[in-house]
């Protein structure tokens, strides 16, 4: 009986480790739906007497991670309430990456202070698709995309926080949101 005991329970270890990195690898950063965070010359305090947090900028980096060529849209929105403040639009080379940072789309006026004047913060919402469909429906299939942003806090090197932007798990809401988001930056920017 002892030995039927130990032995269900290495199985059940045995199977436990197989299992643990599989869970592990679905935990991925990369999607072709990435969402992060924006500041531009934003400063919040949260309690009264405290230092506020000053953030001058967003430095963002976005990825592909495959040998296809990707139409990347960006679109940031306002906080709380997710007012539309414009777009971006780019093509990811295979395996290559791009970069651009709040200032400057704010000079270029891909984010638009005339649609969020007093906005300092926000969501960005980021997408890769290979194509559009006939609808007006962006083409995801193989389409992956990963991402850095970097709140910088002043000039010097160590004032500054990076973390990677999440990866979204695309099922029947999110792809409505992708595409929706898609149709916001053709309206701001006109088709790819």
């Amino acid at each position: 009986m002892e030995m039927l005991r130990r032995f269900l329970a290495l199985a059940a270890l045995t199977v436990a480790s197989l299992l643990i990195p599989l869970a592990s690898a679905t935990a991925q950063d990369s999607s072709p739906y990435v969402v992060g965070h924006w500041r531009l010359n934003d400063s919040f305090q949260d309690f009264t007497g405290g230092a506020p947090i000053t953030t001058d900028n967003t430095d963002f980096v976005f990825l592909n991670p495959t040998g296809l060529t990707l139409t990347l849209e960006y679109a940031f929105f306002a906080a709380p309430d997710g007012t539309f403040c414009g777009c971006d639009r780019d093509t990811l080379q295979p395996n290559g990456r791009t970069r651009y940072t709040m200032l400057g789309e704010e000079q270029g006026k891909l984010f638009s202070t005339q649609l969020c004047p007093t906005q300092t913060e926000g969501v960005l919402k980021s997408i890769v698709f290979t194509g559009v469909d006939k609808g007006g429906g962006i083409i995801v299939d193989d389409a992956l995309q990963a991402g850095i942003q970097v709140h910088i806090f002043g000039s010097a090197p160590q004032q500054r926080s990076e973390s990677n932007l999440q990866g979204i798990t695309l099922n029947d809401a999110t792809r409505q949101e992708i595409n929706q988001i898609h149709k916001q930056c053709v309206g701001f920017l006109g088709p790819p």
